[in-house]
């Protein structure tokens, strides 16, 4: 009876050193910047800045935001911080943009800013490209970073806009805000920029916000041959000027109808925004500063001079 053949011996794969050798390590993803404008003053910028980046703190996301307001920085008002060196000093080369973080609620990383900033309103532009150069830098080590941009169209929001990933146009239904927002939309057009997306803000009922929201995509679309879409809207709600009395973000802390509305918007940016990541491996956690040691208080403001 004939003997099978044996089957050739295979050699086997030398085993790697160390179990672990040959993994690829992921790299984190560099985070998308969300910049929020407003071109008429006192629609609630600022309060929707903070909000969105509060809401992408509570989700799990390592998130920074930073006040780029040249006019009137008001995010510590908000946040009831304050801080020894801010985006002004960093903008002077006199800090990095880590020495500048302080920690704000909910684990939120924050770059205050300082009202009547002489370095991102003067007329060299030197300190505001070295500033959002450092925001930028910092894409690594954040999964979501939030500017929150000055009133008008002046050379700092121009600026963080050009650079950003998304920007969000805020606005009322308010004449003055609507002129205002189409002029942020020419701007951005003229610089060959995608127009904003659109927020309209303390809105009685969605039809308001989309007859607004309408009216404007209706005049950028004959006059700039470009579409304005709309992001979502924020109804009235008593809720929002109390968190900004209190110095509590609704974000963290709030419910009802502007809560419910401010995760819709903020659902709808991040479907339009690169991917996000959600506590990166592999890159070491901005140092914060306890705000209790700043050098400069929090001055509280009233809610309705808070933008």
């Amino acid at each position: 009876m004939p003997v099978p053949a044996a089957k050739p011996s295979v050699a086997a794969a030398p085993l790697p050193a160390h179990q672990a050798a040959g993994l690829v390590i992921p790299q984190p993803l560099p985070a998308p910047v969300l910049a929020v404008a407003g071109a008429k003053g006192g629609v609630g910028k600022t309060s929707i800045a903070v909000q969105l980046a509060t809401l992408l703190a509570r989700a799990g996301h390592r998130t920074l935001l930073v006040d780029f307001d040249p006019g009137c920085a008001n995010v510590g008002v908000h946040l009831r911080l304050a801080a020894a060196r801010d985006l002004e000093t960093v903008a002077a080369g006199e800090c990095s943009l880590r020495d500048a973080i302080v920690a704000g609620p909910g684990g939120l990383a924050v770059v205050l800013g300082r009202s009547g900033s002489s370095a991102l309103a003067g007329e060299r532009g030197l300190p505001r490209e070295r500033a959002l150069r450092a925001v930028l830098e910092a894409r690594r080590s954040f999964d979501a970073i939030v500017v929150d941009t000055g009133a008008g169209v002046g050379p700092a929001t121009t600026l963080v806009a050009e650079r950003s990933d998304l920007v969000l146009g805020v606005t009322t239904p308010d004449i003055a805000a609507v002129t205002d927002t189409y002029a942020l939309c020419k701007v951005l057009n003229a610089r060959g920029r995608p127009l904003p997306e659109l927020v309209v803000n303390r809105v009685p009922d969605r039809e308001t916000a989309m007859a607004t929201a309408a009216r404007l995509a209706a005049v950028a679309r004959r006059f700039l041959a470009a579409e304005l879409h709309t992001c979502g809207f924020v109804r009235e709600d008593a809720a929002v000027p109390a968190s900004l009395r209190d110095q509590r973000p609704l974000g963290l802390f709030g419910s009802g109808a502007a809560f419910d509305d401010l995760r819709a918007v903020l659902a709808a940016a991040q479907g339009k925004l690169p991917p996000m990541a959600r506590g990166a491996l592999g890159v070491a956690a901005p140092r914060v500063v306890d705000p209790r040691t700043a050098l400069r208080p929090a001055v509280a403001a009233p809610a309705s001079s808070v933008g």
